[in-house]
């Protein structure tokens, strides 16, 4: 029975070889004595990586812009045309490019990094897609003696992993120093996602990927105490909370235009608690507001001021800078500099009114 079976995977690999090959495998099996043919160790059956791989036929999509590319040893992969003439011209992905490695701006340090980074996130909503959606369970922080540098979010194995932004795979592969199968993407603006302890990968080194692009499985690879994704956010390298940018449970993006300040690539500055922070005083700003409209000596509830109703102002507090007063309210640096005719240089005083729409 063993010989029939490998009679029949010989003959389904001289499919892929040619019709030559197998009239010769099938005179070859023919002519060898049953005795022999017992005593003769079977050959090892080929995986799907070692057998031959050429494109056979391209399917469309709904996605005009996202063809299928069927391969010879029953294997596909996604092929954007456009993305690849968008994104292949772009210096980030020529610079410090660096497929072996985790790591690719050893030349630059932290202090080589601005004091403040405004960084675009998408045009539109639909730009984003959560890589995956659920509870945080280990944030970003100090954990014992050493660091962790991104979140735990628990998922049931097998589940999909997608691609939070258009970008390039630049690291696809086993990674031995605990990661297990780990994905980088380096998008557009200069950040990268990885993605660890993938049960299996969607993609390779060098592929372009859409936003939503299913690039992994969620698995327990590596050091990992279940399936989980393991996900971090970094910028040249460094690695900041990427809850200040992603909230996984509602499966959101918090802001189109993220100011990314250096002070953040510090494994204690944790988004959970400055982000409660903003809230404190985002709530106190409407209550300004609100007292400030109100003709009459009661205090109403805070409620948040409808999109279009005027003109809407913060009130400098403590800490502020344009770099964190621009996201809170969707807009952008330049935008409130425009409004309130100063420039991203000037100081701001305590209790000044800025007009942010």
């Amino acid at each position: 029975m063993r010989n029939t079976q490998n009679t029949r995977t010989t003959t389904l690999l001289s499919f892929f070889l040619g019709g030559g090959l197998t009239a010769a495998l099938f005179g070859l099996t023919a002519t060898v004595p049953a005795a022999a043919q017992r005593r003769t160790t079977p050959p090892a059956e080929k995986t799907i990586e070692e057998l031959p791989r050429r494109p056979m036929d391209t399917i469309a999509t709904e996605d005009p812009e996202t063809k299928v590319i069927i391969y010879s040893n029953n294997t596909w992969e996604y092929y954007h045309p456009a993305l690849d003439r968008q994104l292949g011209e772009l210096a980030v992905y020529r610079n410090n490019w660096d497929t072996a490695s985790v790591f690719s701006y050893r030349n630059i340090e932290l202090n080589d990094l601005p004091q403040l980074l405004e960084l675009k996130m998408v045009d539109h909503l639909d730009e984003f897609c959560s890589p995956v959606q659920g509870k945080v369970l280990s944030k970003y922080g100090p954990r014992k003696r050493r660091s962790h540098n991104g979140v735990d979010v628990p998922m049931k194995p097998g589940e999909p992993v997608k691609a939070a932004f258009d970008g390039k795979v630049r690291y696809a592969k086993y990674n031995t120093g605990g990661f297990g199968y780990l994905v980088i993407i380096r998008h557009p603006n200069g950040l990268e996602t990885w993605n660890a302890h993938l049960s299996k990968m969607n993609v390779k080194v060098g592929e372009y990927v859409k936003t939503g692009q299913v690039i992994g499985y969620v698995g327990a690879t590596g050091r990992a105490y279940g399936p989980h994704l393991h996900f971090e956010v970094r910028y040249c390298d460094q690695s900041f909370d990427p809850e200040f940018i992603f909230d996984f449970e509602r499966g959101m993006l918090r802001y189109q235009t993220f100011a990314l300040e250096r002070s953040y690539f510090n494994i204690h500055s944790r988004a959970s608690e400055l982000l409660e922070e903003d809230d404190r005083d985002d709530q106190e700003i409407a209550n300004s507001l609100l007292a400030a409209a109100d003709d009459s000596t009661v205090i109403r509830a805070a409620q948040p001021r409808p999109a279009n109703s005027g003109p809407l102002y913060h009130i400098v507090k403590q800490g502020d800078i344009l770099g964190r007063i621009a996201p809170r309210y969707g807009t952008t640096i330049t935008k409130i500099c425009q409004l309130n005719g100063i420039d991203r240089n000037s100081t701001l005083r305590l209790g000044q009114r800025l007009r942010v729409r």
